[in-house]
């Protein structure tokens, strides 16, 4: 049988994600026999041991969830689904290990060997999270998709991988000439990526625990900062309410935030168009053709901060190809910053410290459900988010 022809994708890890939809709807994988699914996310697709623990917590082997990753494999021509934490109280069912997976019994995968099998394909999905942190590595490995789609995703936006590199069957083209090929191929594409290290401006902190960030990380939790002092000025100087057109409550500090922002922005990311919530409405029409964006929430708990609890926040958040970046969050209260971007980490400031990783907590197995869920909003249609 002919092997289809090879396409190589030189780009940064983050242009990569343009590609999420190629692996959402499913793509052609080649897996090694007699492996474990543990073993497979991370010898055949390249998954970091953490990652696979602490990461991958939902496994659907051709729709039925799987309990144990060390004691199912994959066979042949099945469709081997990975995602993170899904919401919601089925996704709470769904997941490895749930301590509500009784409720699933009877759907839950059953494990068979396959005995005798040389090297196999399936069909593998990437969902949330998974799809977000894992799609580059699984690149790196080599995909099969069909020439059409990947001629689809590149003629739906003329920014799609604008500024990658590429090779076809070892010859190189460029953007235009890849889309008339990918039009005229037809039937199955081999794709592998190369990912090359980004800008300056976006390198991964090394060591992670030094005091200063990149400039645009620094940049954006000071302008956080500065939002949350202005919010704080307004707090102590007293302040009116008024209300917007969906009853929700407007004050002093949620448009002098804004301005704070919508001012340091401008100053340290000329050029990247904003979407605040006490900005003007903007057509969407519009805000479709942006790649890149900050979205805004000056004040988030403007209900909590009229009632005088405390409970408020600064968000900023850089939106790029329609994945989330890089983004901010102050408390003023307490004097808290928490900054953060996609393959470059967490980290937190107090007042006068310097900055510090941070990482999720591990789930206590012992410890039960914890379920979230807001006081200001308990009318139906504002669900509380369930997590471990």
């Amino acid at each position: 049988m002919a092997q289809p022809p090879l396409l190589t994708i030189t780009a940064e890890p983050l242009d990569l994600m343009a590609l999420t939809p190629l692996l959402r709807e499913g793509v052609l994988i080649d897996l090694s026999p007699g492996l474990s699914l543990r073993q497979t996310m991370i010898q055949d697709l390249g998954f970091c041991p953490e990652c696979v623990e602490e990461r991958v917590q939902t496994v659907f082997l051709d729709g039925s969830p799987v309990d144990d990753i060390d004691a199912d494999s994959a066979a042949p021509g099945c469709t081997l689904a990975l995602a993170g934490a899904l919401p919601g109280v089925a996704g709470i069912a769904m997941r490895r290990g749930s301590p509500v997976g009784a409720f699933r019994q009877g759907i839950t995968h059953v494990p068979t060997a396959a005995k005798g099998v040389e090297a196999f394909q399936v069909t593998l999905k990437l969902f949330n999270s998974v799809a977000l942190e894992c799609l580059p590595v699984v690149l790196e490995q080599g995909i099969i998709t069909t020439a059409q789609r990947l001629a689809e995703l590149l003629a739906s936006d003329a920014d799609v991988l604008s500024h990658a590199a590429f090779k076809l069957g070892g010859k190189l083209v460029d953007r235009a000439a890849l889309l008339d090929a990918l039009r005229t191929l037809g039937g199955s594409l081999r794709l592998e990526a190369e990912t090359v290290p980004r800008s300056k401006s976006k390198e991964p902190l090394s060591p992670p625990e030094r005091a200063l960030l990149p400039d645009d990380m620094e940049a954006l939790a000071t302008i956080a900062e500065a939002a949350g002092a202005a919010i704080m000025e307004v707090r102590r100087n007293g302040f009116s309410v008024e209300y917007k057109q969906d009853h929700s409550p407007l004050t002093q500090a949620d448009l002098a935030a804004h301005r704070v922002i919508m001012h340091g922005l401008a100053q340290h990311f000329p050029g990247v168009p904003v979407l605040s919530e006490e900005g003007a409405g903007i057509p969407y029409e519009e805000r479709a053709q942006w790649r890149q964006m900050f979205i805004v929430d000056p004040l988030d708990g403007t209900k909590e901060f009229v009632k005088e609890l405390g409970e408020f926040c600064v968000c900023i958040a850089l939106a790029e190809g329609g994945y989330p970046a890089l983004g901010a969050v102050h408390v003023p209260v307490w004097g808290a910053t928490y900054v953060g971007g996609l393959g470059r980490g967490c980290y937190k400031r107090e007042r006068g410290t310097e900055w510090g990783s941070i990482t999720v907590r591990q789930p206590d197995e012992n410890a039960g459900l914890i379920v979230l869920a807001s006081r200001s909003h308990p009318q139906p249609g504002h669900r509380g988010l369930a997590c471990r």
